[in-house]
């Protein structure tokens, strides 16, 4: 595992720096890029910028503002690229607004500035795991999808975020200090690590097979760690009754499969014109979205399919969404059925053209999945509860419960015991996730003593995992 290097510090100088840091980030963002930005560019950018970054689907419970300021304004400064020059003689589509303003106006920005302008060229989005917390002075984080280990200065958030806690965010690193820039107005609870494990996974597939790097993140998979992001708030938010079934009847299953493609987006949707129930892809084809010579680099569809088993009244049904880019297919669905019955038809209408990569459930489907074991006991079952020989009973279930736990297999671990999870690289991370799920889990018990709470010093001392 790479870490960062361990450098130790005055308190009083590492304040002063920490400070000088967040004034310096304060002056780049709203004396020079936030003006820049709504004095000289049209208005549209900024509406432009907006429809690209939320999904429709963004819950109407998040706090909207909060979004806007912390998250999506660092990114829109410092990530978005136009892909449009919007009349503007002086301004490039295919860079970011902070580097359009750079070229432009560098003669206004001192040394500090300059640098601050390099070293956020070089940032990136990824996931981090919360592996310590000092209260009011620091987090020590691991980056998910690197594998980095990184300490960062701060004060606010440790107040609110707990070990095992995820952060969607960008580290700056300026001055041998570490700070959160554009971090996302919420954390992830520990229980979804083993899905970013999948992701990244995925992500390395994506890669060629190669391990990924901070300008891979940077360059290459922007879209998917933001669309992951978006598909993990909208888990967290949406959460209403069980949905077992489809209008089909189908047990419901969130999914995306990945394709390599090997024609374009227009020839793909010529061929699949008849899983649209049209006839003319022309609306498809005005709806996509292009580079500045015209090129298409996106465009999307809904797969139709005529009538509806369960309302006779309706002419056709969504069975699932389809979007094509330039080597690439995805196919999200909500049902295993619907699923397979997609992939079949693709490579149908496709044939040579297609070739499939990957399923993955979709954040929001493993986290429904799980069964919810807590349960309210009333205040009869409290004082049940509290009989010695009640007590004694459940020591012993628990302890046979812990003693069988390392042989028994776990979702969470890909149905490996914890005894296989802890002989492979993969499976010891997957664990660590695990321990880190049970920490959080066991602080929402009721009682301190509960004989179930995880000892997890007994369980990674028997797995192995602190050597």
């Amino acid at each position: 595992m790479k870490a960062e290097k361990s450098i130790v510090f005055n308190i009083a100088t590492v304040d002063f720096k920490w400070r000088q840091i967040r004034q310096l980030e304060g002056a780049v963002i709203d004396q020079h890029l936030i003006p820049y930005a709504m004095e000289e560019l049209p208005e549209e950018v900024f509406k432009l910028a907006l429809a690209d970054f939320f999904p429709e689907n963004f819950p109407e419970d998040a706090d909207m503002e909060i979004f806007l300021h912390q998250f999506f304004l660092p990114w829109y400064l410092f990530n978005w690229i136009p892909d449009e020059d919007f009349g503007l003689k002086k301004f490039d589509p295919d860079k970011t607004i902070a580097q359009n303003y750079f070229t432009l106006y560098e003669h206004k920005l001192n040394s500090q500035e300059k640098r601050f302008f390099e070293a956020i060229n070089q940032s990136y989005y990824s996931y981090y795991s919360v592996l310590e917390v000092e209260l009011e002075k620091s987090l020590q984080v691991k980056d998910i999808l690197l594998g980095t280990l990184h300490t960062l200065k701060e004060k606010q958030g440790t107040h609110h975020i707990k070990r095992g806690d995820i952060i969607f965010s960008r580290i700056l690193t300026f001055e041998d200090q570490s700070i959160f820039i554009g971090m996302a107005p919420l954390t992830i609870p520990a229980g979804y690590q083993n899905g970013l494990i999948d992701f990244r996974k995925w992500l390395i597939e994506e890669n060629d097979d190669a391990s990924l790097t901070p300008k891979d993140l940077r360059n290459e998979f922007d879209i998917e760690l933001f669309e992951s992001f978006f598909d993990i708030v909208q888990s967290l938010f949406n959460n209403p009754g069980p949905i077992l079934t489809n209008t089909d009847g189908n047990l419901i299953q969130f999914s995306k499969s990945y394709f390599k493609l090997k024609i374009s987006p227009e020839e793909a949707l010529n061929c699949l014109l008849p899983l649209t129930l049209e006839d003319d892809p022309e609306e498809f084809l005005q709806e996509a979205k292009r580079d500045k010579s015209g090129k298409i680099k996106r465009l999307e569809f809904s797969w139709l399919g005529k009538g509806n088993k369960k309302h006779k009244n309706w002419n056709n049904t969504i069975l699932g969404h389809i979007v094509i880019e330039q080597g690439k297919l995805i196919l999200e669905t909500n049902s295993q059925e619907r699923t397979e019955r997609g992939q079949k038809l693709l490579k149908q209408y496709l044939g040579d053209s297609i070739s499939f990569q990957n399923t993955l459930e979709t954040p929001e489907q493993e986290m429904k999945s799980r069964p919810n074991r807590a349960s309210r006991k009333d205040e009869e079952s409290k004082k049940l509860l509290e009989l010695p020989e009640v007590q004694e009973q459940l020591k012993a279930m628990a302890k046979a419960h812990w003693e069988s736990w390392f042989d028994e297999p776990i979702p969470m671990l890909k149905d490996e015991t914890p005894r296989q999870a802890a002989k492979t690289k993969e499976g010891r991370e997957r664990l660590e996730a695990l321990l880190l799920h049970y920490e959080h889990h066991d602080l929402r018990r009721e009682r301190e003593d509960d004989p179930f709470k995880a000892d997890i010093c007994y369980l990674r001392r028997e797995l192995g995992l602190n050597s």
